[in-house]
C-alpha cells in the first residue's frame, strides 16, 4: 500500500470532518431551537458519527506517522552503515 496517498486521504480528510462535524451540530441546534425531535435525533447521532470517523482519523495519522518515520530513521541508518 502507498502510505503517502494514505497520509494524504488523512491530512485532507480532517478538515472535512471537522467542518461536517460543525455543520451537523449546527443543524441539530436549529432543529432543538424548531423543536423538530426526529431530525434533532438523527442530526446528534450522524455527527456522533462524524466525530468518531475524527477521532479514527487522527489516531491513524499520528500512528502513520509515526510509522513512516521509525521506517525512515532505520534506512537511514542502515545507508549510515553501508557508507562506513
Amino acid at each position: 500500500m502507498n502510505s503517502q496517498r494514505f497520509v494524504t486521504f488523512l491530512v485532507v480528510a480532517l478538515p472535512v470532518l471537522v467542518v461536517a462535524f460543525a455543520v451537523l451540530m449546527g443543524g441539530y441546534a436549529l432543529s432543538v431551537v424548531a423543536q423538530d425531535a426526529a431530525g434533532a435525533r438523527v442530526l446528534w447521532w450522524v455527527a456522533m458519527v462524524c466525530i468518531m470517523l475524527l477521532v479514527m482519523n487522527v489516531i491513524l495519522l499520528v500512528g502513520l506517522l509515526g510509522f513512516e518515520h521509525l521506517r525512515r530513521s532505520s534506512q537511514q541508518k542502515t545507508d549510515f552503515d553501508q557508507q562506513a
